[in-house]
């Protein structure tokens, strides 16, 4: 008898008039624009702004009438003619170095020296940022020149408001205010563009810090003797810190507006800031002031900060909580489409046998059960061969049997990785492969045909 194979080849015939699936088109990835690669009206619209903040500049030194501080009292003059005449030796001298024509002699006289020097600085760094962004375009480069141009109006404007205030006529430069509404809200667009919904908080707190700025400055000037009974010779130093620490504040304030990280530097500001209100606080009930107006000066700087102080604690904790949802998340793992591949097979005739995977019902009733077939190994005639095969000769005629149902007739199974056997042949690859592939098969060696293999692999 020779050796059959019976796996089955399946000759498939390729479709007729069956077009190929296309394969998904894959969405491309856009990356995301940069400032550089932003589109040509958002340049010309930063060109724009840019000339006009720096036109601007240029027209409050050389054209326009502002509110200038000489001695105690609050003048409408041009800035020209002002730096013409702080230049020119008269005023007084501030820190003993710098000429004002405001009273150096004064804690609010220093601040509106400061405040001077402060307006002229952020006019010439607004001047020449605005000129570098209408020749390059850039939106960081206007939010820059935003910034000094509003934030030097806002400082000389309220310090033109304080010393009005405080000398018992309240004056509003329109010129100043004017320039600092239109700069801020350049700049508050462009920062809710860089930084979303965050900008507006911190605006609001800018805000917050603009009217403790203006209420504590106000109320340590305004009542000078009150508080200088209370704090005594340290007074006068402690209300120029105050001051300085303030505008420095408000300054801050305006920076975060376009930055996303500060949170921690923002509640140690509102806690100054609390500090500097029960400071007062103290001096109005201490220092016998008349009238409850120091008294509650002192404590709207007080409550605006600790409403301050409440909102940044929100803000923190949102931004831990937000922090940990990103970390706790996880993305899902993308959608992958299934593809259904077709098979055709060619339908052969059956030739009896056993079918794999295919189980034949048992009648009920039986009315006749046929013995098991049982294969008859005993001689090599069985093999169709004559030569002589060491291996089967140590076998007896049970294990022949098992041998012969398992790797040549395969009766329980095709072991497609194990190579056919060859009577009398060189079967070193056999058995070397028998072990190989031994876990997918053990179960259906029995352990003593399994024994006789291993003794002969190891000796050969």
């Amino acid at each position: 008898m020779s050796n059959t194979n019976n796996s089955v080849v399946y000759d498939v015939e390729p479709l007729a008039n069956v077009e190929p699936v296309p394969y998904p088109e894959v969405p491309e990835v856009q990356e995301p624009q940069t400032e550089e690669s932003a589109p040509k009206k958002k340049s010309a619209a930063a060109r724009i702004f840019g000339a006009l903040l720096a036109a601007l500049s240029v027209a409050i030194v050389a054209f326009l009438q502002i509110g200038v501080v000489n001695g105690a009292a609050v003048e409408t003059n041009s800035l020209l003619t002002v730096l013409k005449d702080v230049f020119g030796g008269n005023g007084s001298k501030l820190f003993n170095m710098l000429p004002t024509l405001a009273d150096a002699s004064t804690p609010l006289g220093v601040y509106a020296g400061i405040s001077f020097y402060v307006f002229a600085l952020a006019l010439v760094l607004s001047a020449i940022f605005g000129l570098i962004t209408l020749f390059a375009g850039k939106s960081c480069l206007l939010r820059t020149t935003a910034f000094f141009s509003a934030f030097g109006f806002l400082l000389y404007a309220l310090s033109l408001v304080v010393v009005s205030y405080v000398g018992g006529a309240l004056a509003l430069d329109v010129v100043c205010l004017g320039g600092a509404a239109v700069a801020l809200l350049i700049y508050l667009v462009l920062a809710v563009a860089k930084n979303g919904k965050g900008a507006w908080v911190n605006f609001v707190q800018c805000l917050f810090t603009v009217a403790v700025a203006a209420v504590a400055i106000i109320a340590v000037n305004q009542f000078e003797t009150p508080f200088a009974n209370a704090l005594g010779g340290v007074a006068k130093t402690l209300a120029l810190a105050i001051a300085i620490a303030l505008v420095l504040d408000v300054v801050i304030g305006g920076i975060r507006m376009q930055t996303k990280k500060g949170l921690t530097v923002d509640m140690i500001r509102y806690v100054a800031q609390m500090v500097i209100g029960l400071v007062l606080c103290y001096a109005a009930i201490t220092g016998k002031a008349e009238g409850n107006t120091f008294l509650l000066y002192s404590i709207i700087v007080a409550a605006v900060s600790l409403v301050q102080i409440i909102i940044c604690a929100i803000q923190i904790k949102c931004g831990k909580e937000k922090v940990v949802e990103e970390e706790v998340v996880e993305e899902p793992a993308p959608v992958v489409e299934e593809f259904i591949r077709e098979e055709f097979a060619e339908a052969l005739p059956y030739e009896g046998g056993p079918v794999e995977g295919v189980q034949i019902a048992e009648e009920v009733n039986p009315t006749f059960i046929a013995p098991p077939p049982q294969v008859q190994t005993a001689g090599y005639d069985f093999y169709n061969c004559k030569s002589f095969d060491p291996f089967i000769a140590i076998l007896n005629n049970e294990e022949r049997n098992q041998f012969t149902e398992l790797f040549i007739l395969k009766f329980k199974g095709v072991m497609p990785e194990i190579p056919e056997y060859v009577v009398g042949g060189d079967n070193k690859e056999f058995f070397r492969k028998m072990f190989i592939y031994l876990g997918q098969y053990r179960d259906r060696i029995p352990d003593g045909l399994l024994a006789k293999i291993y003794q002969f692999a190891i000796k050969m």
